[in-house]
């Protein structure tokens, strides 16, 4: 039962995703012809994205947003997946990698690691 109602959370995901994308396509006039051009794919395979039929990849979505200007956070919290900037930046950077591992090895409870993690986003958002 818990799994049928994973499927369908999933299923209304991809259909909320799908809609998203339908709508940045149209707020820049583009026809999905038009757009499959652009992204270098099918544009049945667009389309199915767009019914919720097929999920888009990683990749996909970060040319959805460098053409259509759509938030690709936005997708990837959808799909309840880390954003694929976030991804890259911890696969590049050792000394975050070793930060990440010392936080998660040290005991703290489930609120330090929240305190932590708040200061390190409030001293990156103070510098930019």
């Amino acid at each position: 039962m818990a799994l049928s109602r994973e499927l369908r959370s999933n299923k209304e995901s991809f259909i909320e995703i799908g809609r998203y994308i339908n709508k940045c396509r149209i707020q820049r006039k583009k026809s999905i012809q038009q757009l499959s051009v652009k992204l270098g794919v099918n544009p049945s395979y667009l389309s199915e994205i767009e019914r919720g039929e097929r999920v888009p990849d990683d990749y996909f979505i970060r040319s959805l947003k460098e053409h259509c200007g759509l938030d690709e956070n936005y997708i990837f919290n959808c799909l309840g997946r880390s954003p694929l900037v976030a991804r890259e930046e911890l696969d590049q950077h050792l000394v975050l990698q070793e930060t990440l591992k010392e936080i998660g090895m040290s005991g703290l409870s489930k609120e330090e690691k929240e305190i932590i993690y708040r200061k390190f986003y409030e001293i990156a958002k103070s510098i930019l």
